[in-house]
């Protein structure tokens, strides 16, 4: 048998063959977070064009699309006090192109929903909050109350008489009251609506007696004297109402209600992806523009990094179960 020496030439181009596939493995496997976004980018919004959520998600949508040059779209898809749309996210491709925002209501429905088609903190990767709105105490001018130490003794003295409106059963709204029921004691009952609007509408024309109020909803008709502001809900006072005390300063102490709203993406969008898009959020929540435009709006700028959005949404989680469960609070 004749043994042929080989040339060092063939060694040397399937060596450099091979160093090339695998440079190319290599910056494929960095491409989708240095490319994206190459394509518009969905994003659902599981509640009605024109609310709070939807203005939001509109507002921080595009001017997120501007800086990463590419459309944010938003679709609104509804149902289900907002969970067609969460399920929708929840099972879409983790590839950055399908985006939730959605306001606090997904973590207020696991508490109150038997069932959902999904798993609030193993479904979604959080990317950042985008938003808060303050909470306020309202009653309509029939009640004969001119403080949320007058209400409360009312309450008492007449347990079970007043009534309060809501969204809905399992609505921010509807737990808000629960929560501070069990925070003052006092017993009240609760007439669900479909919708923050037709709630607001019946308080106004004095067939409810009281709600919490999402602020933006309520402040109009506070100017114009037809419904009495008696507490805010969040921490510290709201520059659309400075005399209004909270809820803190009139004795409940550590109470901290706010309506917020949150950016998620499918469980598995690569984790440069999830960086890159949360830093654009950071960025945008940082100039005076966005933080104009939120507060014309009766919003508060409130971004946050996925870390520190996970611990906030674990803590509602916590939060509302056991108001849910004290109350006994079943949705449909």
């Amino acid at each position: 048998m004749i043994f042929q020496k080989l040339s060092p030439q063939p060694i040397q181009n399937f060596i450099c063959m091979n160093l090339c596939l695998l440079s190319l493995l290599l910056i494929s496997s960095h491409c989708p977070a240095q490319n994206y976004p190459i394509r518009p980018v969905q994003v659902i919004v599981p509640v009605a064009a024109g609310g709070g959520t939807d203005l939001l998600a509109r507002l921080t949508g595009q001017m997120v699309g501007d800086a990463l040059g590419q459309s944010f779209v938003i679709e609104n898809k509804l149902g289900g006090g907002g969970n067609i749309g969460a399920e929708f996210v929840a099972h879409a491709k983790p590839d950055g192109y399908t985006l939730l925002i959605t306001p606090g209501t997904i973590a207020s429905n696991v508490a109150v929903y038997k069932k959902l088609p999904y798993e609030l903190l193993k479904d979604f990767q959080p990317i950042t909050l985008i938003g808060q709105t303050g909470v306020v105490l309202v009653v309509h001018p029939s009640l004969n109350v001119n403080s949320l130490k007058e209400f409360v003794d009312y309450a008492k003295l007449h347990s079970g008489e007043l009534n309060f409106g809501s969204a809905g059963t399992g609505s921010p709204q509807h737990l808000h009251s629960e929560f501070f029921n069990q925070l003052a004691g006092i017993k009240t009952t609760h007439i669900p609506y479909k919708g923050q609007s037709q709630s607001m509408a019946d308080l106004v024309g004095g067939q409810i007696n009281y709600m919490f109020s999402p602020l933006q909803n309520a402040l109009p008709y506070i100017q114009q004297g037809k419904i009495k502001v008696l507490a805010q809900g969040s921490a510290i006072r709201s520059k659309s109402l400075p005399s209004v005390p909270t809820l803190n300063e009139l004795g409940y102490k550590d109470v901290d209600l706010e309506n917020w709203f949150a950016v998620l993406a499918p469980t598995g969008t690569p984790a440069p992806i999830i960086k890159k898009l949360s830093d654009a959020f950071l960025k945008i929540g940082q100039t005076q523009g966005v933080q104009k435009k939120f507060s014309d709006l009766g919003f508060e700028p409130f971004f946050t990094t996925p870390e520190k959005t996970t611990d906030f949404m674990r803590s509602e989680l916590v939060r509302w179960a056991r108001v849910a469960a004290y109350a006994g609070i079943q949705a449909e």
